[in-house]
């Protein structure tokens, strides 16, 4: 089954500025990208920002990785080569991301500027990653290659609050809805 990535939208009255998502799979590796970037500034440059981001995740030739944790720095090189002036007003300063990679050993996460991570799965939501846990850092392009964070369960569908959302915690109602998914 396909990896699947969600960013919950900011609780304002434009929730999904510079918000992005990216997934591929091949036979043996796949990997599932949600995140934001500019959300605060200028609505066209977000939009630009988050469309180059999609575009350099997407252009990671899948098949040149031997596991998950060479895709997983191949998508992190992926990020870190666009130019700042091509991520809005605060070059990528705010960047959000969740990354998720799978093989046939297991799935891993990484990201930046997070605030939490769940587990969705038949109808439930389960913290991944909550509190004081080193995933859960600031928001902006690592300078340097961040850890991957090797998962107990098997999710298939993942879900990250910024870290700086008000709601420390979700609710199944609606989430869909809450990250930017249309139905």
């Amino acid at each position: 089954m396909m990896l699947a990535a969600y960013l919950h939208g900011t609780p304002d009255r434009l929730p999904f500025v510079g918000h992005f998502r990216s997934a591929r799979s091949s036979d043996v590796l796949s990997f599932a990208a949600a995140g934001r970037v500019g959300a605060r500034g200028d609505i066209s440059l977000a939009f630009r920002g988050a469309r180059t981001l999609e575009s350099a995740l997407l252009g990671v030739k899948l098949g040149e990785c031997a596991d998950r944790h060479e895709l997983l720095h191949a998508l992190w090189t992926a990020l870190s080569t666009v130019d700042g002036c091509d991520l809005g007003q605060e070059s990528g300063a705010d960047l959000v991301v969740l990354l998720a990679v799978r093989d046939s050993e297991g799935t891993g996460i990484a990201g930046a500027g997070l605030g939490g991570v769940w587990d969705w799965s038949e109808g439930e939501l389960n913290p991944v990653v909550t509190d004081e846990h080193p995933l859960l850092n600031g928001p902006g392009r690592p300078e340097r290659l961040p850890g991957v964070l090797t998962l107990d369960i098997q999710s298939d569908t993942l879900v990250a609050v910024a870290h700086d959302h008000p709601v420390p915690t979700l609710q199944r109602t609606d989430l869909v809805r809450l990250c930017g998914v249309n139905p």
